[in-house]
């Protein structure tokens, strides 16, 4: 069974008028666009499909396909990664997968170990390789795992779209806060405690995911042309929904993608 992390205590402070606002604009544009089922609906379905290809016990192999398709479903790697895990002996993909998700030690290590048996010599790619890792890990097991990736939070650069919670980080140069499995649940657990007196009882995974991308969203709107993972692919105008979807792979093509997974490997 994947283990419960210990959430690590907050080395940040986080603003609830931020969380407050966000989820407000969040529903009201996500009422206006099917509501909020929908997206919950698609995220589950994302959920689903990893679950089903990587299931609870080590299965014996793992085809060729089943990375490749669930590159599909995530934004900041398949881009950059794509041609890469296509070179890869399907072998030394399919163990790469299987160690990451089933392979002893702490759940660190296992990504910096994931990312060693890539061919990603370059920064940008081992980034990739990095946020590959961080949603086969999160979306298989979305009650237990955070989503890691660098649009999330982000050391290198301190950015991400925990910053934007955080009081006045406009003015501050760093915060102190890890990118480690129990600081980003440390994070998580703040959202589920404010979503819960917010009147939201079930889904807070998938609902503190939409916020986190929201706020990302919002961030990159606000600077002209984007920044990071999304330069290039956005212009700084574009629908903040839009780039939500995007961000966790959830958009229609994805998502018809997902589903046609999900038939091959019932």
């Amino acid at each position: 069974m994947t283990q419960p992390i210990t959430p690590a205590p907050l080395a940040i402070r986080l603003d609830e008028k931020v969380v407050a606002g966000k989820l407000a604009a969040l529903l009201e544009d996500m009422s206006e666009r099917g509501g909020v089922e929908r997206y919950l609906t698609a995220l589950g379905g994302k959920h689903a499909l990893f679950a089903r290809v990587l299931p609870e016990a080590r299965p014996a192999s793992l085809s060729a396909e089943v990375p490749l398709l669930l590159l599909e479903c995530v934004f900041p790697a398949r881009r950059r990664l794509g041609p890469v895990l296509r070179e890869m002996p399907p072998a030394a993909l399919a163990e790469a997968v299987l160690e990451l998700v089933y392979g002893p030690g702490r759940l660190l290590g296992r990504m910096e170990a994931f990312c060693d048996r890539l061919p990603v010599p370059e920064r940008k790619l081992r980034r990739a390789a990095w946020d590959l890792a961080a949603e086969l890990l999160h979306f298989r097991s979305p009650e237990t795992i955070p989503l890691m990736t660098r649009w999330v939070w982000d050391t290198g650069t301190m950015s991400g779209a925990v910053r934007e919670f955080v009081p006045g980080s406009d003015s501050l140069q760093s915060l102190p806060l890890a990118l480690t499995p129990e600081a980003l649940e440390g994070v998580r657990q703040w959202f589920a405690e404010h979503l819960t007196a917010s009147g939201f009882y079930r889904d807070l995974p998938f609902i503190t995911d939409l916020i986190l991308a929201r706020a990302y969203a919002d961030y990159v709107r606000s600077v002209s042309g984007g920044l990071g993972i999304l330069q290039g692919d956005f212009g700084a105008r574009q629908d903040p929904m839009e780039l939500v979807v995007k961000l966790l792979g959830i958009d229609e093509r994805r998502g018809a993608m997902a589903a046609a997974g999900q038939e091959t490997w019932h």
